[in-house]
């Protein structure tokens, strides 16, 4: 994972990252929904997908992260658990899951090869993996991100890998049929406070000067009318063949 500390980031993300439901229904859309199915969201923060997800299914799911914080923010319930724990290293036996997912998480580990193994290991024969993550087009094309503070394309091209490189990794570690869709949401941007109070990764990356300059003109386009925002992602998709090697 990246140097940011995200124990003091938790308080944060509970409040102001919630689950995207385009997200969701791509997630729900591209596996076999089952309520018997086990789920697996790798850098689950808050929990917020993961608990969406489990509840539109009705199945059971497991949640990881390497974050305290953040797990002592997410809520147990009977259908799910969360730990602590990183994706390059999953404690879990061989076999388990049927889904194996992550939702803007694959840029902070530090070993995404390793990542993917682990992924194989632990999913069902024919269990999928799903990889929610950004290209270098969206990164540049973000709104309201990249229109305010464009210091964070370049902090972001510097921590996100390639779709290229994610496919690859993929194919490496033994997954088949991998496909890649692009989904997006546009949105009205009428609250500062998830950008003033640095709910996204990447303005902690960027100066304090851009980031107070940005944000004075979000406040000022927000006072003179509506401001536009457009959220975009890449979903890999892969799935572990019926025979492991």
């Amino acid at each position: 994972m990246s140097n940011l500390d995200y124990d003091k980031m938790a308080d944060t993300y509970a409040r102001h990252r919630a689950a995207s439901s385009f997200v969701l229904s791509e997630l729900q859309q591209g596996w076999g929904v089952c309520p018997k199915s086990k789920i697996l969201e790798v850098g689950c923060g808050t929990g917020a997908y993961l608990q969406a997800l489990v509840k539109a299914v009705g199945c059971l799911g497991w949640g990881i992260d390497p974050s305290p914080e953040m797990i002592r923010r997410a809520l147990d319930d009977d259908n799910i658990h969360f730990l602590e724990g990183t994706g390059e290293k999953l404690p879990f036996e061989e076999g388990f899951f049927d889904l194996v997912f992550s939702v803007n998480v694959i840029h902070h580990m530090k070993g995404a090869m390793d990542y993917f193994q682990e992924a194989l290991r632990v999913l069902k024969p024919n269990g999928v993996i799903c990889t929610v993550t950004d290209s270098e087009k969206l990164i540049r094309n973000r709104r309201p991100l990249a229109q305010y503070w464009p210091g964070t394309i370049e902090a972001d091209l510097k921590r996100y890998p390639t779709i290229a490189s994610l496919r690859q990794q993929m194919t490496a570690a033994g997954f088949m049929d991998i496909r890649e869709r692009e989904i997006q949401q546009p949105f009205e941007v009428n609250d500062v406070t998830p950008y003033q109070e640095k709910a996204f990764s990447c303005l902690h990356l960027i100066s304090e000067e851009e980031f107070l300059s940005g944000l004075q003109r979000l406040k000022d386009d927000l006072n003179a009318g509506t401001v536009q925002g457009l959220s975009e992602y890449v979903c890999l998709w892969g799935q572990c063949p019926k025979v492991k090697r």
